[in-house]
């Protein structure tokens, strides 16, 4: 039972240091501030995080898992090219509901008072390189290390080396799920050329900047199937750009 309270506790203390990075960013937001929004003294606080520094760290390690998580399922689900489309609509729909991916962007763009280091896993980390890989819906991202994860460069493969905080995250994403789609036989392009990698993550990592303003959903789904539908003649053999759905999985509520 305590053991419980404490991991509510510090659920709560994560979402509402998330809540106040997201709206204040790192510098701005209080351990006061936090202690307060999460219903808790900053006594309590100091139990679970020793420092704001700390407490970010647990924000992005949230976010990572999370969106592990979810791209784990969808290439579980189907092929690569159709789980990286699929993992786009999950980010823009996370962007407008979700106060730890927003506040990880945020984090990452603002160096969020955090060292910035090596990430513990390659971009591959939390992804089946096939659906018969197995299940690995409670892998993430970039696994950290310990609770006190800041920000990492995540190694890029030679497309934008060295891409800062939950940016680099999500274009380490980007690009595995884009290789696995040339290992499929998906792409137009098979050599390994920098073209299709620029494109897909400059586009991809353009959309926390495009969507992270509050838009409505029927507005982002629409938007974001219209990228899509420009984006895959240029990645795909003629002709097959009809056999990938470029429209959200289940219907966005107007």
């Amino acid at each position: 039972m305590a053991q419980e309270r404490s991991e509510r506790t510090r659920g709560r203390l994560v979402e509402a240091g998330a809540v106040l990075f997201d709206r204040c960013g790192y510098a701005g937001a209080t351990l006061g501030e936090i202690a307060g929004a999460a219903g808790v003294t900053k006594g309590a606080l100091y139990f679970h995080f020793t420092s704001k520094e700390e407490l970010a760290g647990a924000v992005l390690q949230q976010a990572e898992q999370a969106l592990g998580t979810a791209c784990s399922t969808l290439r579980t689900a189907s092929s690569p090219l159709q789980a990286l489309i699929d993992a786009g609509y999950w980010l823009v729909e996370a962007l407008g509901s979700d106060a730890v991916i927003r506040a990880a962007f945020r984090l990452g763009r603002e160096g969020g008072g955090l060292p910035v280091g090596d990430s513990a896993a390659g971009p591959s980390a939390g992804l089946p390189a096939n659906p018969s890989a197995g299940s690995s819906a409670g892998q993430s991202v970039g696994r950290s290390t310990g609770p006190s994860v800041a920000p990492a460069a995540v190694p890029s493969a030679g497309v934008f080396p060295g891409l800062p905080g939950f940016h680099g995250v999500w274009a380490a994403v980007v690009r595995d799920l884009l290789a696995g789609a040339r290992r499929a036989g998906e792409l137009r392009d098979r050599a390994g050329a920098l073209g299709p990698e620029t494109l897909v993550v400059t586009a991809a990592c353009g959309l926390e900047v495009v969507f992270g303003d509050g838009r409505p959903d029927e507005e982002r789904a629409r938007r974001v199937g219209a990228l899509w539908e420009w984006l895959l003649p240029c990645l795909v053999p003629p002709g097959h750009a009809g056999a990938y759905r470029t429209r959200p999985l289940a219907p966005v509520p107007a």
